[in-house]
């Protein structure tokens, strides 16, 4: 796959389709970066059937503006991954391709938090015993509605750099991330004086989705069937392998105690996506 960049030519085609990502918030956001190379894989794998392609990106944005975007179709076949909601998903202007991205990895949760509250998570096993503590989580993401939903307290924040902050100032207890995210923001946070424990991980089902305005068909096909094409030949879990295995495998699920959550925002979707699921704790 060619190395990533926001045109994949210099020049390209007239007839070259134009598709529209979002760039990272933060610089090498290994998160991002992922996906837009499983859209880049997708577009490659069908380049022979359905011709050239032109990736072009968008500055970061919330939530609720990324859906804005979306509901408004105001950028040419702009592509989102985003966590699957019922609501979301049911919406008219709404399409979205039931291939999950990250194959499961961002529904374990590693938080990080300050050190002095380390031995007091050490023998949480279920989610009653967190509601002492506040979450922080992002403007509009799907974890605040299922940690609300779960009885937690949560405070939000319009950025991670904020969350951080917000997490080394003690106004928030924890902040949560998948272990691939965990493992790069790990490296780069520690100057904030935050830690992990060894002994948690939450664990809530959150299927992550390219979405798309529904207009969009003719891309949401090819995307759909380039993804199909890279899971059938193994390049699709090459990827998936160099951006989350590690995190995975550095995050050592089997020894944590897991703390199961229930997500409300699914309870419609199709289980057929399940197919795809890496299950860490068997690694299968």
């Amino acid at each position: 796959m060619p190395a990533l960049a926001e045109n994949t030519s210099a020049a390209p085609s007239p007839s070259a389709l134009i598709v529209t990502h979002k760039l990272p918030e933060i610089t090498s956001n290994e998160r991002v970066l992922y996906e837009v190379e499983a859209l880049q894989l997708a577009l490659e794998k069908t380049r022979a059937e359905y011709g050239p392609y032109e990736l072009r990106g968008i500055p970061p944005m919330n939530r609720a503006r990324t859906i804005a975007a979306l509901h408004n179709n105001i950028y040419p076949n702009l592509i989102l991954q985003m966590s699957y909601e019922d609501d979301l998903a049911e919406q008219e202007k709404l399409a979205h391709i039931p291939f999950p991205l990250d194959r499961g990895a961002l529904s374990f949760r590693i938080c990080f938090m300050r050190d002095e509250l380390k031995t007091k998570v050490s023998n949480i096993t279920r989610s009653e015993q967190l509601k002492q503590y506040t979450f922080g989580t992002g403007i509009g993401w799907a974890d605040t509605k299922i940690l609300r939903y779960n009885h937690l307290q949560v405070i939000e924040a319009n950025s991670v750099v904020n969350l951080f902050r917000m997490t080394k100032a003690g106004r928030v207890d924890f902040f949560c991330r998948g272990p691939s995210e965990y493992h790069y923001e790990h490296q780069h946070e520690s100057s904030l004086g935050l830690t992990s424990d060894s002994q948690m991980a939450l664990y809530y089902p959150l299927p992550k989705f390219f979405f798309t305005h529904k207009d969009n068909q003719a891309v949401l096909a090819r995307i759909k069937r380039g993804l199909e094409l890279a899971y059938k030949d193994g390049s699709f879990n090459k990827l998936w392998y160099k951006r989350h295995h590690q995190g995975l495998t550095e995050a050592q699920l089997q020894k944590r105690n897991l703390v199961k959550m229930e997500n409300p925002l699914i309870k419609r979707l199709s289980r057929d996506y399940e197919t795809y699921l890496y299950d860490p704790l068997t690694e299968q």
